[in-house]
C-alpha cells in the first residue's frame, strides 16, 4: 500500500507542470533538436551554490561592486544556460525567431528588448510582474552560436534600474580619466 501511495504521490509529481516547467520544456526541446546538427553544452545552477557564492562575496560598501554583486547572486535563484555551435555553418535564425514567438504566444513571456549589431541578435523576454521580473530568458545568436540563459529570480525593476545607475557612473568615471 505504501508503494502504490508513493508511486502515485511521485506520478502528482511529474504531472503537474508548472510554468517554470513548461519554459525549461521549450528550451530543451530546443536544445535537443539541434544536439545532431550542432555542437552543444548546457549547464545548470541552482539555489544552494548560488546562495553560496552570494556569501562568499564580502558585503563592504567601501566596495559597491561587492554589495552589487551579492545583491544579484542572492536574488538569482537558479540559471540555465544552453549553448550551440552548427557544425556545418550557423543554425537558422528562423528556428530561434519561432522559439520565441512560443515562449510570447504559449508561455506569454513579454519581449523586453531586441538588440541587434553587426549580425549578432539578442532577445531579452520575461515573464513577471509589473515590479517584479521572475523568469528572464535571454536568446543570443551570433554568427555560428547560440546562447540560451534562463534565469529564475525575485529582481525588482528598481534593482535592475540600481545596477544601471552604478555602470552608467562607474563607465562615465573610467572614461574621464583617460
Amino acid at each position: 500500500m505504501k508503494h502504490y501511495l508513493a508511486l502515485s504521490f511521485l506520478a502528482f509529481l511529474l504531472l503537474s507542470t508548472s510554468a517554470t516547467q513548461a519554459q525549461d520544456r521549450l528550451l530543451a526541446q530546443f536544445y535537443n533538436a539541434h544536439r545532431g546538427v550542432a555542437v552543444t553544452f548546457r549547464i545548470g545552477v541552482g539555489r544552494l551554490p548560488m546562495r553560496f557564492v552570494a556569501s562568499m562575496i564580502p558585503n563592504d560598501r567601501k566596495t559597491a561592486d561587492g554589495a552589487d554583486a551579492k545583491m544579484l547572486f542572492s536574488k538569482i535563484h537558479k540559471i540555465k544556460v544552453y549553448a550551440m555551435e552548427g557544425y556545418d555553418g550557423p543554425i537558422p535564425a528562423s528556428d530561434l525567431l519561432k522559439l520565441k514567438q512560443k515562449l510570447i504566444d504559449k508561455e506569454h513571456f513579454d519581449l523586453l528588448m531586441e538588440v541587434r549589431d553587426h549580425g549578432s541578435v539578442v532577445h531579452v523576454l520575461n515573464k513577471g510582474t509589473d515590479e517584479n521580473l521572475g523568469n528572464v530568458v535571454l536568446l543570443i545568436q551570433d554568427e555560428k552560436d547560440i546562447l540560451m540563459v534562463h534565469l529564475h529570480t525575485s529582481l525588482h525593476v528598481d534593482d535592475i534600474n540600481m545596477l544601471i545607475k552604478e555602470f552608467n557612473s562607474k563607465s562615465s568615471k573610467s572614461t574621464a580619466s583617460l
